[in-house]
């Protein structure tokens, strides 16, 4: 019996002993002892850094400068280096050959929801602990497969709303809050009660701006909060009209009262720093760092936030304007910005259908009084089977299709897709455009840029390939 015991024992230890000496050099030293294990992350960074990426032949679109036909744009350290015609390619750079091809900035979405998150969606995904310790790191996925899709339409970068799940974004029907849907324009019944916010301070929606950097979560996050973001909803009638006002008038008197305290320590004066009655968000609103996002469907309800935002003195986002045509003049002489959604629908009041309700032209209409303006899609979320196919994130570049279908011009339509939103997101010094000196997120096509026909053959985010049509495949290929 002890032998049977034995037996196994002295069998596991000869094989360790063979493969201890298999494992062996001539030295008699294993091979980890032979060869040291060397920092394979620090010479990864420097084989890294400094290496060129060329990106030839393409017709490059710059965005805010002309189109530059076979152009090349040199990329170094994840930046766009140079960009022109017959630029000299260093020696050892890696060649994208973009020749018959297009070359764009990365895409820029305003209103993206469950894309890059945790299963569970949004911040609370993290748990009360991460929220409270501001880890919103915690939340985020990098490997989450609706990224692929978003690169695969040219989304390189997106404002990604962390309190919600997302869905569909309804217009509204007259004054009465109901449900439009945007296909047809029908009114819906609300599976919620809608209605005036609570009797207390609006509680704003919580955003992140993310890079499409599938797989890598130490590039994602961008920026937290760019807006300070209240639904419509939170700011209708008296009471929210007031309740906002007090608001404001305490982050002002907040200001004041540190700009005293400071200058009472500076004159070495005993003072005691005043109570933050407010959020940080809504500081930073006062002092004109963030914009005001909401929505404001009718012309009666924009031209009340329009006057608000004069009263307050902050800088405002409209979102869903649906009747923005109908005030494009006051919209451009209070310096608001427009998000819009071209295919969007707002019904028509019976008996004023030329003045009231959407308009496929709504895009010609602010582009002639100079109001800048993004592109959304219906959906925020992606979303590539049943009725809203074509509708959901994926449907971004349509989308600025239909803004040309509308009346704007090519150029403007691109811009309301890239600069544009970066703009917005105070991110137009990295973004939005190709110029040196900027990230290097940079589309190449197999066409022009709103072709409904065309794909992205390569996205690069950083300076970095994340996305391939021929690898990735989430897409037809030309081989089907």
């Amino acid at each position: 019996m002890r032998i049977k015991h034995v037996l196994p024992v002295v069998l596991t230890a000869c094989l360790c002993a063979l493969s201890w000496s298999a494992a062996a050099d001539d030295t008699g030293k294993t091979k980890s002892q032979a060869q040291p294990a060397k920092p394979k992350t620090d010479a990864s960074k420097k084989a890294d850094k400094g290496k060129v990426i060329a990106i030839v032949g393409g017709d490059v679109y710059t965005i805010t400068q002309e189109v530059i036909r076979g152009g090349t744009v040199l990329v170094k350290d994840g930046k766009i280096l140079q960009v022109g015609q017959d630029l000299a390619i260093p020696e050892g750079a890696t060649v994208l050959d973009a020749k018959g091809k297009y070359v764009t900035p990365g895409f820029v979405a305003l209103s993206m929801a469950g894309v890059g998150l945790r299963a569970g969606g949004g911040a609370g995904a993290g748990g009360p602990a991460s929220r409270q310790a501001g880890r919103l790191a915690d939340s985020l996925d990098p490997l989450d497969r609706n990224i692929k899709f978003c690169l695969g339409v040219g989304i390189t970068t997106g404002c990604v709303e962390m309190d919600a799940g997302g869905g569909r974004r309804f217009g509204r029907d007259g004054e009465n809050d109901t449900q439009v849907c945007p296909c047809c324009g029908l009114t819906i019944l609300p599976t919620e009660p809608i209605g005036p916010a609570a009797p207390t301070a609006p509680t704003a929606r919580r955003h992140a701006v993310l890079k499409m950097s599938y797989g890598d979560l130490g590039t994602m996050l961008v920026k937290e909060n760019p807006f300070h973001h209240i639904p419509g909803t939170g700011l209708a009638g008296s009471l929210n009209h007031f309740n906002w006002r007090e608001n404001i008038k305490q982050a002002r008197k907040y200001l004041k009262d540190l700009a005293d305290h400071e200058a009472a320590v500076a004159a070495e004066e005993q003072s005691r720093p005043p109570r933050k009655t407010v959020s940080d968000d809504l500081i930073r609103l006062v002092k004109k760092e963030i914009p005001l996002r909401t929505d404001a469907s009718s012309a009666a309800q924009i031209r009340d936030m329009i006057k608000m935002a004069r009263e307050l003195d902050y800088n405002l986002v409209l979102e869903s304007a649906h009747e923005a045509w109908l005030v494009p003049n006051e919209l451009a002489e209070a310096k608001v910005s427009v998000v819009l959604t071209p295919r969007a629908r707002r019904r028509a009041t019976p008996g004023r259908e030329d003045t009231s309700g959407s308009s496929i032209e709504s895009s010609a209409y602010l582009e002639k009084a100079g109001v800048p303006f993004a592109i959304a899609t219906q959906m925020n979320t992606v979303s590539l089977d049943g009725v809203y196919g074509g509708r959901d994130l994926t449907g971004l570049p349509l989308e600025a299709a239909f803004a040309v279908r509308g009346g704007c011009n090519e150029k403007t339509a691109l811009a309301a897709l890239t600069i544009v939103p970066a703009r917005m997101l105070g991110l137009e010094s990295r973004l939005g455009s190709i110029e040196a000196g900027k990230d290097a997120d940079l589309l190449i096509l197999n066409g022009p840029p709103l072709d409904y026909r065309t794909y992205v053959q390569t996205a690069l985010v950083g300076g970095k390939v994340y996305y391939e049509r021929e690898r990735d495949r989430v897409y037809p290929t030309e081989s089907e």
